[in-house]
């Protein structure tokens, strides 16, 4: 009985140091993510719909002529990235092919907080519209041929921001 038991020890010990640690650090991640959406969430509800006012445009066809003062360029750039627990898994589905859900909520994070942080930086500047906004995406990776596959995510939104 004991020598089953000692087989059963040594057959889980090396599974749960394989799976374990990833999704102990999946398990993490994805409650720090959360945490930070929630907390995203709250700032854009206090500071109402972000993209829906006036005042702040993109380039688009009903777009009319302003008349500032003075004007100024806005820039707020992260990075975010996974964890490594969601980059395991993250690799074993990429193995059978369909969305990666994780590098998903990492793009939609990146760029509701980017564009959070630059409505903050407009208003600190004392701006009362936005226009021409853009954001770049970048992927940074650590390695330098591409075996380890550790990346994270670069935003950079920029917009002029108008004084009235």
């Amino acid at each position: 009985m004991s020598e089953g038991y000692l087989i059963a020890v040594w057959i889980l010990i090396p599974i749960m140091a394989i799976f374990g640690f990833p999704l102990t650090s999946w398990a993490l991640g994805r409650w720090y993510q959360g945490r930070l959406i929630a907390a995203l969430d709250v700032k854009e509800k206090q500071q109402g719909k972000l993209m829906q006012n006036e005042s702040v445009l993109s380039t688009s066809s009903r777009m009319t002529n302003f008349s500032a003062p003075s004007s100024t360029l806005l820039h707020v750039s992260i990075c975010v990235g996974p964890s490594t627990g969601q980059m395991f898994f993250m690799w074993i589905k990429s193995i059978f092919g369909g969305r990666l859900h994780s590098y998903d909520v990492i793009l939609d994070y990146g760029r509701r907080e980017v564009l959070q942080r630059l409505h903050e930086q407009a208003k600190s500047l004392d701006c009362s519209s936005m226009i021409n906004i853009r954001i770049e995406t970048s992927t940074v990776s650590f390695a330098k041929n591409q075996n380890n596959k550790t990346s994270s995510v670069e935003f950079l939104a920029f917009a002029t921001g108008l004084r009235s």
